[in-house]
């Protein structure tokens, strides 16, 4: 079993609770068959937190990285180089997270702005990875 990297994220932070929901998938052996020949990064960026996470898949291994989101600049794509992006309230990640929001319900607030997708093909595989745990 894999141990998780966390020597950048401060225990009980959003970044700590997306490290703990998405690493074990890198002891998921369809993950790493799916992923193995792929490399990508989607940062989520809860704007009423203290930081954003950067999660990397890269050759069917995930990593997680908290970066302090206080300034604009340490999350833009040309700095991070992150392929997928999605920004709303903690509150919002956290019905997401337990999926209390359908799709429909997601759709409607991405249009009243209350979410903020960019290249949304590249955030949906967040749903893709987590389906693979349940397998």
């Amino acid at each position: 079993m894999s141990e998780i990297n966390s020597s950048n994220i401060k225990e009980g932070t959003f970044a700590a609770a997306i490290l703990k929901t998405y690493y074990p998938l890198n002891n998921v052996a369809k993950f790493k068959e799916k992923y193995a020949e792929r490399s990508f990064k989607i940062l989520l960026n809860p704007k009423d937190g203290q930081d954003a996470a950067l999660i990397t898949v890269d050759k069917g291994i995930l990593e997680v990285e908290g970066i302090e989101n206080q300034n604009k600049k340490n999350l833009e794509q040309d700095e991070l180089g992150w392929d997928g992006f999605i920004q709303t309230s903690l509150e919002l990640f956290n019905e997401i997270g337990r999926g209390n929001l359908t799709q429909s319900d997601i759709v409607k607030k991405v249009v009243a702005r209350k979410i903020k997708i960019k290249n949304p093909k590249i955030v949906g595989k967040l749903a893709e990875m987590m389906a693979l745990m349940d397998d």
